[in-house]
């Protein structure tokens, strides 16, 4: 092989590298979590985000719900305690840190989350980013 077909071979094999890269950059870009704030509020002196969720973050939220009975097969709340519930678990999935812009709460914090006043508080914010009525919320 000729040191110039040698230097082509590289070249070429250089340029394909360098796109597969480029395109796998775009992908990470587009797959990152990177969630958009829907409104940042203060909870008792704690800015927290509210961010939009996913379509995935949605269906985990109601698959999670119908399994504790939360939630029945018409996404409605399963009575007041359903609806109470259901608006604990949006809290962890749209609730961010501001700073970390990691969320807050896990789904263990549910049952906690329920005796803190501040959740009814912001039941409006939590339920409109997730498209759901606060009434709906409190199985009304």
């Amino acid at each position: 092989m000729s040191l110039s077909r040698g230097a082509t071979a590289l070249h070429s094999v250089t340029s394909d590298t360098a796109a597969q890269e480029h395109r796998m950059s775009n992908k990470h870009k587009l797959l990152a979590k990177n969630r958009k704030v829907a409104k940042t509020i203060e909870i008792d002196g704690v800015k927290v985000d509210i961010i939009k969720p996913t379509m995935g973050d949605r269906l985990s939220l109601i698959e999670q719900a119908r399994q504790a009975g939360d939630m029945n097969e018409k996404n409605e709340p399963t009575g007041e305690r359903g609806g109470a519930r259901l608006l604990a678990r949006i809290a962890v999935c749209v609730i961010h840190d501001s700073e970390t812009k990691h969320p807050m709460f896990s789904v263990n914090d549910v049952d906690e989350l329920l005796h803190e006043s501040w959740l009814e508080e912001f039941a409006a914010d939590l339920s409109e980013v997730f498209n759901v009525s606060a009434e709906k919320m409190r199985g009304k």
